[in-house]
């Protein structure tokens, strides 16, 4: 993609997130000792601002890829999602600037200006783009019903599941043999008077 024809609102986010991120290493907290030159400090990466400064690598990557040309679709308009991720860049750092509010620095106003720039770039970017926070809020409902959707499909798939195969019934145990009749006993001959030859007389 011709770095040309990119949006001023991606320009600032760009710009921002990079500035962001070296702003970063600095410390946004110092105390130093009197009486001797020895201070002491943390950056932002510590607590709330790890978060941020996650976010700020992914807003760099995210539109690294845009600019390569990379399509993914996730559900979001390209400049919905570097929006979503603006803000939540500048949630964390408003947090984290709240929460460690002892002994700041020059670097830790910086940082939280350079938050600031980073979403109003990716708000000015939207609007370019015919958005607004309501299609995006929609976009947002759309896209989480979906996943919604998936899950209970899924979900109703292992359901139906077919059942386990039964197991077979186990073989009948076989009969016992009968026991052989006993014959039967012959019959007595009859005496035949008829056929007995009468004695001389």
């Amino acid at each position: 993609m011709d770095i040309s024809k990119v949006s001023h609102g991606i320009k600032i986010v760009l710009g921002g997130s990079i500035a962001f991120l070296i702003v970063s290493i600095f410390n946004w907290q110092q105390i130093d000792f009197e009486g001797i030159s020895v201070s002491a400090g943390v950056s932002m990466w510590h607590g709330w601002g790890v978060l941020a400064g996650l976010l700020a690598i992914v807003i760099v990557v995210w539109e690294g890829l845009r600019l390569a040309n990379v399509k993914l679709e996730i559900g979001l308009t390209p400049a919905m999602v570097t929006a979503a991720l603006a803000i939540l860049m500048l949630f964390f750092t408003v947090l984290k600037f709240l929460v460690s509010n002892e002994f700041r620095t020059i670097w830790a106003w910086i940082g939280l200006l350079l938050a600031i720039a980073v979403a109003v770039g990716a708000f000015m970017n939207m609007k370019a783009l015919g958005h607004s926070l309501e299609d995006m809020g929609n976009e947002m409902k759309a896209a989480a019903g979906s996943a919604a959707a998936a899950a209970k499909s899924a979900t109703d798939k292992g359901d139906d599941a077919p059942d386990a195969p039964r197991a077979p019934d186990a073989p009948a145990a076989p009969a016992a043999p009968a026991a052989p009749e006993a014959p039967a006993a012959p019959e007595a001959p009859a005496a035949d008077d008829e056929q007995r030859p009468s004695p001389p007389v």
